[in-house]
């Protein structure tokens, strides 16, 4: 997500570049009282009241071609799995607690715990990954916040001097396509309006780590976000009546997004070269709450 101490070109979908402005002192402390808990762990007091669980879930990747795997070349993903529980908090926001398994490279396991801290239409605030970098051995946790107008990314790690800092300039509703971030894609669409007849540009920032002389890539990319209308569809074993989005950024494949009527993601799907492309992709395969989404 991040650059040493240089900064870095983020290349458009159009061909432009921009350069992220690092700043100092940004987001270390950010989360530093998670859920409630301080750092080591005891509830602040009163603390206890003020969350309730409503919801938990879980997603999955299901891909047939390409040996069932997805992502930049070299950094694909295999047997993606998300897990997660919604939390209610202070002024009706939610919190996320959940953990994601997969395989990168193939047969190499990795389960990292992730916190994010939504608003009240499930649009994401900050998110907080128990991951390092790929080529950064002193790194993490990792974390963002989606800011107006702009994300701001730390790599976290043991010397605050070395820390990785970016800030990203944003000027549309904007969302990550990657790394795999499901509430981050539901989000995006409750910026945007339900109408068939207009679509909305958007942005979607794509964080790559490419290799040790490039421990970082991250592009912003953009493209029409085009609300389709209702649909019947099934996930996590039960009958939806759905939002359907679609979305196409140029020099990349198309994108059908389907939510609930409250936001939550239900499943995405990218357009491949085979007739059956729109059945796989990433879905909600399980699903418990009390209450309506």
């Amino acid at each position: 997500m991040f650059s040493l101490d240089q900064p870095i070109a983020t290349q458009k979908s159009k061909g432009s570049y921009r350069a992220f402005i690092f700043t100092a002192g940004l987001i270390v402390g950010l989360l530093a009282i998670v859920h409630g808990q301080l750092a080591i762990g005891r509830p602040l007091p009163g603390q206890e009241e003020k969350r309730s669980q409503i919801a938990e879930g879980e997603y999955a990747i299901f891909e047939h071609y390409n040996s069932g795997s997805v992502g930049p070349f070299e950094q694909e993903v295999y047997n993606f799995k998300e897990s997660w529980t919604l939390w209610r908090v202070e002024k009706g926001q939610y919190e996320v607690e959940g953990e994601r398994r997969f395989e990168s490279p193939k047969d190499e396991s990795h389960s990292n715990r992730f916190i994010a801290q939504l608003t009240r239409d499930l649009t994401v605030i900050r998110v907080k990954e128990f991951a390092k970098l790929r080529w950064v051995a002193d790194s993490g946790p990792l974390s963002c916040e989606f800011l107006p107008q702009r994300m701001e990314c730390s790599s976290g790690g043991s010397d605050p001097k070395r820390e990785i800092k970016v800030r990203v300039p944003l000027d549309r509703p904007y969302g990550l396509l990657w790394p795999i971030s499901p509430f981050s894609f539901g989000g995006i669409t409750r910026q945007v309006e339900r109408d068939p007849a207009h679509a909305t540009e958007v942005e979607f920032v794509r964080i790559e780590q490419p290799g040790m002389a490039e421990p970082v890539r991250a592009d912003i990319l953009e493209g029409p976000l085009l609300y389709l209308g209702e649909e019947n569809i099934e996930a996590a074993g039960r009958k939806w009546r759905a939002h359907k989005f679609s979305l196409k950024v140029p020099l990349q494949r198309q994108y059908l997004i389907w939510t609930s009527p409250k936001g939550l993601l239900l499943f995405l799907a990218i357009e491949h070269e085979h007739q059956d492309w729109s059945e796989e992709g990433l879905r909600l395969t399980r699903f418990e709450s009390t209450e309506e989404f």
